[in-house]
């Protein structure tokens, strides 16, 4: 079974994707995850994660993502749900990291822009 790394522009319903879906609205597209860094002390996993945010593609290329509400999770099961989806899967294309100041965060893809179908 192809796994988040089979296609750039379209995730599959994976069972590590799909363990992203399931902290956030069934509507979000894109969501940001934040994790400390991981260190030789922790065997060079992540161990701490967060979820920021979560949201919607923009109604045209180029616009804002449109966040949606109430979708931050600092919860131990979203923590480990999120560390064990960069444990494995931070290099798939569906994930981008955007910043590494003081922790590491990330955009992840859950869903193909509409105007690209």
């Amino acid at each position: 079974m192809p796994g988040p790394f089979a296609h750039p522009d379209q995730p599959r319903p994976t069972p590590e994707v799909d363990t992203l879906r399931a902290l956030v609205p069934d509507t979000a597209d894109v969501i940001r995850v934040r994790a400390a860094p991981r260190t030789a002390a922790t065997g060079w996993h992540y161990t701490q994660a967060e979820v920021l945010g979560a949201y919607q593609w923009p109604a045209n290329p180029g616009d804002y993502l449109v966040p949606l509400d109430h979708t931050a999770d600092d919860s131990t099961h979203a923590s480990l749900t999120v560390c064990a989806f960069l444990d494995h899967d931070r290099y798939a294309p569906i994930v981008r990291l955007v910043s590494t100041r003081g922790a590491d965060t990330y955009s992840i893809r859950l869903s193909r822009p509409r105007w690209e179908e």
